[in-house]
């Protein structure tokens, strides 16, 4: 562990880069808040831990504390803006800014991001135009209160750069570790997580990364519906009685190292595929056989959705010939009449009241 200023860490890095799966969200920090705090810079501001793994000669990649690195760099952008063109001395130092801490030679970015953030990032720093979209993004709204803050309340550079220098931070090596792990472990509290780009590390890790894009490819008129197979998948293959949409990447890792026990893991992602294909087939109504259609249409009118994971099950036993279509309908039969008495009576009533019933259907028969 050591102590360092936050500002000097960005000066004395080349290249700072963001794991795959991060994001900037709202916890992004309004660093000139902290000046109200303490106006005359007599103490150090802590901003906590910052965990780190050296991918190269000052090149480091942020496995916690992208947030505060984005939003020093807004603000020092925010500043350049501010005092840009206002005397020889401004623009020269504004230069200095940019070359410390902006980039890294040339026009290349010192702070690496992915995805949207990479390309607003980008255009912010850039001095692009930006969409409607973009400047309704954390990332932007954080820039216009840097730039409203230093205009309305007169604030100087000199003094914003002597409360810069008080920022500390505690650097924590993590090279040892799986920065994936220790990412979610620090952030898993955090519901704006992205659990597909998680799953997607862990899946390129495993080198099933193709397998798993084709899952996702089941799902590609809309991407949320895979977000709600993986939940009911799990519910099914663990027994929950109650998911948290935030456990998926977590369940995703339990799930697949306990069943390479059994399986390999080609034969355990075609497993998960096929699964996939049959999920989608409920959510789209997708059956040649019109009885089967017909009782998907009515469960789905009747707002069955939280039946789905069971009936997920079920329909893999019939798809793998355990249960005979006469069970099957049966079943779909009976949580469609469960569903209209529910809205009849206009009371939330458990589907897992039901579920024992329907189990006995399928083992006396």
């Amino acid at each position: 562990m050591e102590v360092v200023n936050l500002l000097e860490f960005m000066n004395n890095a080349h290249d700072l880069y963001a794991l795959d799966f991060a994001r900037c969200n709202r916890s992004l920090v309004n660093f000139l808040d902290l000046m109200v705090e303490d106006e005359q810079f007599t103490r150090s501001i802590d901003l906590g831990l910052l965990y780190y793994s050296p991918k190269d000669i000052d090149k480091y990649i942020i496995v916690d504390g992208l947030s505060r690195l984005v939003s020093l760099s807004l603000l020092l952008h925010a500043i350049c803006e501010c005092y840009k063109k206002t005397s020889t001395r401004n623009d020269k130092a504004i230069k200095t800014i940019r070359s410390k801490y902006l980039f890294s030679g040339g026009s290349k970015l010192k702070l690496h991001l992915n995805g949207e953030d990479s390309e607003l990032y980008s255009k912010i720093i850039n001095g692009e135009r930006l969409s409607g979209y973009e400047k309704s993004r954390p990332m932007f709204l954080l820039l216009h209160n840097f730039w409203s803050q230093i205009k309305e309340e007169k604030l100087h550079a000199s003094n914003i750069f002597k409360m810069l220098q008080k920022i500390n931070v505690v650097l924590i090596d993590t090279q040892d570790v799986s920065k994936r792990d220790m990412y979610y472990r620090l952030n898993k509290s955090n519901r704006k997580l992205n659990q597909l780009t998680l799953i997607d590390s862990y899946c390129a890790e495993k080198g099933i990364i193709n397998q798993w894009n084709e899952i996702k490819d089941s799902f590609i008129l809309e991407k949320n519906d895979v977000l709600q197979f993986l939940k009911d998948f799990f519910i099914t293959k663990f027994n929950y009685k109650t998911f948290s949409p935030d456990r998926l990447y977590e369940s995703f890792v339990n799930y697949f190292e306990t069943m390479l026990k059994y399986q390999k893991k080609n034969a355990l992602m075609s497993n998960i595929k096929r699964s996939a294909m049959l999920y989608s087939n409920i959510l789209n109504v997708n059956f040649k056989n019109e009885d089967i259609r017909h009782a998907f249409i009515n469960i789905k009118r009747h707002n069955g959705v939280d039946t789905y994971a069971y009936i997920l099950n079920v329909y893999e036993d019939f798809y793998t010939g355990n249960i005979s279509e006469s069970i099957f309908m049966e079943i779909l039969n009976t949580i469609d009449e469960y569903l209209k008495n529910r809205e009849a009576s206009g009371k939330n009533i458990d589907f897992n009241e039901l579920v024992q019933y329907l189990n006995a259907i399928i083992s006396f028969k």
